[in-house]
């Protein structure tokens, strides 16, 4: 892993360092890959940071003062409070990593004061009839069943982008007698999600299809991949999230939905369904592999009648 091209070896105190061991040692110590990639650009970018600013200064030796300097940097070059906010908290974890070590004696990160972020849930919901209309709109062709099945997942299941997108068949089995997916969740949290019976019909009608056509299904293969590349043969690659951005865009559009909507708009309407419904937050937040209950509550976006008012039980 190149995470950058300043020094491969430095002094810090009584040892000489492996950088390269030390950088993948910290990035690849993260279970998601989404964590992983974006905490190797912001480390990047603050070695980089350090190498113009300060000629080539060594992370090791960085102070207090030349953690400030790189935050108003970030400030100066446009970065939004939640983008500065995650390259602070990728530094801290970075100079805990060097704490445990051994290789510094106090974390330079741990006084920057971080920016106090509302979370906003901006993502568009759907109601329960758009959602219904819109997996109805699919058509029954070879890339309608892979649409539907795929669709399906996000609006029962309530899981990320990527955690459907880069599902294999290892992550299918069975559970208690139930037809479950088991995956890692953001943040290393082993999930184990039981599939009803619309997504069950709906994934099986897609790998009755995969079967017929010889479409490779061993354990390692991504189940949602482009049917055929330009060559006419299979190719083993998650769909590009484009792909599916454009796929719940082009049915929304058909059924006459014209507000904004993304794939994250199923993880949203999941998340408001259930609430809506008076499950325990606790209980979707678990469901949806929440860590902080304060994120669940930012899902639920759909305003509360006047007549369950609380001051009505005063």
């Amino acid at each position: 892993m190149e995470l950058e091209k300043i020094k491969v070896y430095s002094v810090s105190k009584y040892q000489r360092v492996d950088k390269n061991k030390l950088y993948y040692g910290f990035i690849y110590n993260f279970s998601s890959p989404h964590t992983q990639d974006a905490y190797k650009r912001d480390l990047s970018k603050f070695l980089l940071f350090l190498q113009r600013a300060f000629k080539n200064l060594d992370e090791i030796y960085c102070e207090h003062a030349h953690l400030v300097a790189f935050k108003d940097y970030l400030i100066k070059d446009g970065q939004s409070r939640r983008s500065i906010n995650r390259h602070l908290s990728c530094l801290y974890s970075f100079y805990e990593y060097l704490l445990d070590l051994n290789l510094i004696e106090k974390n330079p990160v741990a006084r920057i004061k971080r920016f106090k972020i509302e979370k906003i849930v901006k993502t568009q919901d759907l109601t329960d009839e758009q959602t219904e209309e819109l997996l109805l709109t699919i058509p029954n062709s070879p890339a309608g069943l892979l649409h539907r099945a795929i669709l399906t997942l996000y609006f029962t299941t309530g899981m990320r982008h990527r955690e459907v997108s880069h599902l294999k068949f290892s992550n299918l089995g069975e559970e208690a007698g139930l037809n479950v997916i088991k995956y890692i969740a953001k943040g290393g949290k082993e999930m184990i999600m039981p599939l009803n019976d619309k997504a069950f019909e709906a994934l099986s009608a897609y790998l009755c299809w995969c079967s017929d056509n010889d479409y490779p299904m061993t354990g390692d293969h991504y189940i949602f991949r482009a049917t055929k590349n330009n060559k006419g043969k299979f190719v083993n690659a998650p769909l590009d999230p484009k792909s599916i951005n454009y796929m719940i865009k082009k049915y929304a559009k058909m059924i006459g939905i014209n507000t904004p909507i993304t794939i994250h708009s199923a993880r949203s309407t999941v998340i408001g369904k259930l609430l809506d419904q008076g499950h325990a937050i606790e209980r979707v937040a678990d469901f949806v592999g929440h860590k902080d209950i304060s994120m669940t509550k930012a899902y639920s976006k759909r305003k509360q009648k006047l007549h369950q008012s609380l001051s009505f039980s005063l």
